[in-house]
């Protein structure tokens, strides 16, 4: 199922249309963001939510955040934006051991469990 939703959100984010997200859509990525312990540190997986989850929620609504990839402490998720795919100047990154998430386009976020608490406007595309 998390597949399909990711295939479904990227397929989503690579029309670029800046259609509003479905209560639907926020809904599945918020119970699979609840199912990250960040206790016990961020596994590939639960970074693969977290990194989708924050890419849909400040992203400009027109591109794709990858599948996270070992960048030693942290996790790096690359993004790509725009009807062209241009890549952003850093990618999501998501510490391994605290869940922490900076991004050079978006907010940084303590919790990844609050991704959706926060404003979207505390991002550079700010819909």
């Amino acid at each position: 199922m998390k597949q399909l939703l990711l295939f479904s959100l990227t397929c989503l984010a690579l029309s670029c249309s800046k259609v509003s997200p479905s209560s639907h859509q926020i809904r599945d990525l918020q119970a699979q963001l609840r199912t990250v312990v960040v206790e016990d540190g961020i596994s590939v997986q639960e970074a693969d939510i977290i990194a989708q989850s924050y890419f849909y929620h400040f992203g400009p609504g027109c591109g794709v955040a990858h599948n996270v990839a070992d960048g030693g402490s942290c996790w790096i998720s690359n993004t790509q934006v725009g009807y062209a795919g241009t890549l952003t100047r850093e990618p999501i990154r998501i510490d391994k051991k605290t869940g922490r998430i900076t991004w050079s386009d978006g907010p940084t976020v303590e919790d990844p469990k609050s991704i959706f608490n926060q404003e979207k406007n505390s991002s550079k595309f700010a819909r």
